[in-house]
């Protein structure tokens, strides 16, 4: 199987990063670019769910529209039987 393309990419790391990222690819035996890219791999794909995901004010907002819900659904329900479906859903005795 042929490997992907590559294109070159030009990256400033400080010299802290720099002498992290030798260490590594002289540890591992692999390539500065092949650390990069799986790195990226592995990192980008999380701070791209990060941001897609909704903030705490919209979060606030769709769980007030469930506010009710359940009532709504299987009509009004005493304590008592909300606790019996909690014992019955956890396995309690």
């Amino acid at each position: 199987m042929k490997p992907a393309p590559s294109t070159p990419t030009s990256v400033r790391l400080t010299d802290e990063t720099r002498k992290i990222l030798d260490e590594a690819a002289t540890r591992t035996r692999r390539s500065r670019s092949y650390l990069v890219e799986e790195t990226l791999k592995q990192f980008l794909p999380r701070v791209v769910q990060k941001e897609t995901q909704p903030s705490p004010q919209e979060r606030i907002r769709r769980l007030k529209e469930l506010e009710g819900i359940g009532a709504r659904l299987l009509g009004p329900r005493t304590v008592e039987e909300i606790d019996a479906s909690i014992r019955e859903i956890r396995g309690d005795d």
